[in-house]
């Protein structure tokens, strides 16, 4: 391809990543959105370093809130990260980013806010009473509790400090920061259920189940933030032939782009199409698209030029569909050009001649992105090459949790190594098969239905996905698990909008899912002989819709081809 410009995305250096094997236990308590900053983002780097380099035993704590009262008065502050060993003893790991100053007293931190410099020692000091203050009111005072002061941004110079060396890492210590936290971690045996008090003093669980409904709000808020980066740098490139692919991973911010996209043709008022594949797709950025942006798949392009031209498609006669597409591949050049921002979404679905067809739309000096990711191509289309295109790579997924990413790049559905970058570790998917039996496959989701309920999921937070589209039992059902179903029933209004069933828990396919997520997803009915290439990309697809749960529920064969594959 001639005239190609390459750019390969990554936000930082990933941690090294392990197999899937056993390791320290994260729990996640995440700020909202807007409280996000530098430091929030070096926490998270020494999170992943402790619990990927941590054996099994180890719980890893964050962002814990803590208050005291010392003579008489309250005290209120956080604790970067607690962690508690495998006997019950606990460790307070303190995170300072940034450039710290060192003097006689010790070391201390400089914020934009605050007119006077952050004495880190005596914080320290104050968090290690208070939490030995609390411990001893819940009757733990034998649980031994240490500080360890971590500077990922700051090599410390003086041998003087009041901070005893050893209870600091500082930029050059950080690889071996495992290394230390074992080492300094105390192993005086304790009382036998020492450990779990520990445990649910620092959940502020106290026999309470946690809220997972809240959490889920707090991950998905987190991970909007996180997967901004192609929203906030794409749209500032500049090329002269106003052409962009990007070639990025489910979960890597696409839609995030699009939008910004959107919103920047209409604030500087100029016409925009957004053009996909899927209709639920298209239904879905309806809803928080700007209404100036033209939102409409392919074939909806083509049913409107057809009657443009004075032509009422006969929706009966076969292959009508191939035959609009030929009629507006062959119209686009000799009609008049409209859009100054087109935005092609799910790119791998589209033929060559279709791609052309709307570029041929493209006012002079206007603007194409093409955004797909070929791992999630499950028709059979022919790839294209767009000459003088600006052509981005990202295989960033900042949706799915982490072991959800690792399970994937362990199974090989994706041909390039996914990077995990959530600030969620999740837990592994759960696999559930089933003989191919009537009312196996209806039994197992309704079971997972029944889990995820009691594990605290709203109703409307879990998305049954059915991986196949006909001769499906759970796809025609009103109720799931006593749960009534909405479902697409495959009509529209007389504006255009898509009917539903009344139902709260959502039941689809993978294929209209596409594009789209949710915080809870049982991809139910898989079902296959060998896990070709086409097999491997539906379960990529349906995988990464979850953004906190996932449950697979797939028959036997699925699960002997898969394994065998």
């Amino acid at each position: 391809m001639e005239n190609v410009t390459k750019l390969h995305f990554c936000n930082f250096d990933p941690p090294t990543s392990t197999p899937l094997t056993a390791m320290a236990t994260l729990h996640p308590s995440f700020p909202a959105a807007g409280l996000l900053g530098p430091g929030f983002y070096r926490e998270r780097d020494m999170l992943e370093l402790l619990e990927l380099g941590l054996p099994v035993g180890y719980d890893l704590f964050h962002n814990v809130d803590w208050s005291s009262t010392l003579e008489g008065r309250q005290q209120i502050g956080e604790i970067d990260i607690a962690l508690v060993s495998p006997i019950g003893h606990l460790l307070l790991i303190e995170v300072k980013s940034g450039p710290l100053e060192e003097g006689e007293a010790g070391l201390s931190k400089r914020y934009a806010k605050r007119d006077e410099a952050l004495d880190v020692g005596h914080q320290l000091r104050r968090q290690h009473g208070a939490i030995l203050s609390r411990l001893t009111d819940e009757g733990l005072r034998q649980v031994r509790v240490g500080t360890l002061l971590v500077l990922p941004d700051h090599r410390v110079a003086s041998t003087s400090l009041a901070h005893p060396s050893e209870r600091i890492v500082d930029a050059d210590g950080c690889p071996a920061l495992c290394q230390r936290v074992l080492d300094l971690m105390p192993h005086d045996p304790l009382p036998e259920d020492s450990r779990q008090r520990l445990v649910d003093f620092l959940a502020n669980r106290f026999k309470v189940l946690p809220d997972v409904s809240s959490h889920v709000g707090q991950i998905m808020r987190t991970s909007t933030a996180l997967s901004s980066g192609l929203a906030t740098w794409i749209p500032a490139i500049e090329h002269e032939s106003g052409l962009f692919v990007i070639e990025a991973t489910a979960g890597s911010g696409k839609t995030q782009l699009a939008l910004a996209l959107m919103r920047q043709a209409h604030a500087a008022k100029q016409r925009c199409a957004y053009v996909c594949f899927n209709r639920a797709l298209a239904d879905h950025m309806l809803l928080i698209a700007p209404y100036t942006a033209q939102i409409m798949t392919f074939h909806e392009a083509c049913v409107e030029q057809a009657r443009r031209a004075g032509l009422e498609p006969d929706f009966s006669q076969p292959g009508i569909y191939d035959q609009l597409a030929e009629q507006l591949a062959a119209a686009t050049p000799r009609m008049t050009p409209r859009w100054d921002l087109l935005i092609i979404d799910e790119a791998q679905d589209f033929e060559p001649e279709w791609v052309q067809a709307m570029t041929d739309l493209l006012k002079d000096g206007g603007q194409a992105y093409l955004l797909g990711d070929q791992q999630q191509r499950i028709y059979r289309r022919e790839g294209f090459e767009l000459g003088q295109a600006v052509r981005i790579h990202c295989m960033d997924n900042f949706r799915s949790p982490r072991k959800v990413v690792e399970a994937i790049n362990l199974l090989g559905l994706s041909e390039r190594p996914v990077v995990p970058r959530s600030a969620f570790a999740g837990q592994l998917p759960g696999f559930h098969d089933y003989p191919s039996k009537p009312g196996q496959a209806l039994a197992q989701v309704e079971a997972c239905v029944r889990e995820l309920k009691v594990a605290g999921f709203k109703t409307e937070q879990i998305a049954v996905l059915t991986y196949g589209r006909s001769g499906s039992e759970i796809l025609g059902r009103e109720t799931i698990a006593g749960l009534r179903t909405r479902r697409f029933t495959g009509r529209y209004d007389s504006a255009g909008n898509p009917q539903w069933t009344g139902g709260e828990l959502l039941v689809e396919t993978l294929y209209r899912f596409k594009g789209q997520s949710a915080p809870a997803v049982i991809l139910c009915e898989i079902d296959f002989e060998q896990a070709s290439d086409v097999e491997r990309r539906k379960l990529f697809v349906g995988m990464t819709r979850a953004q906190v749960r996932l449950e697979c529920v797939l028959s036997e064969r699925a699960a002997r081809g898969l394994l065998a594959g």
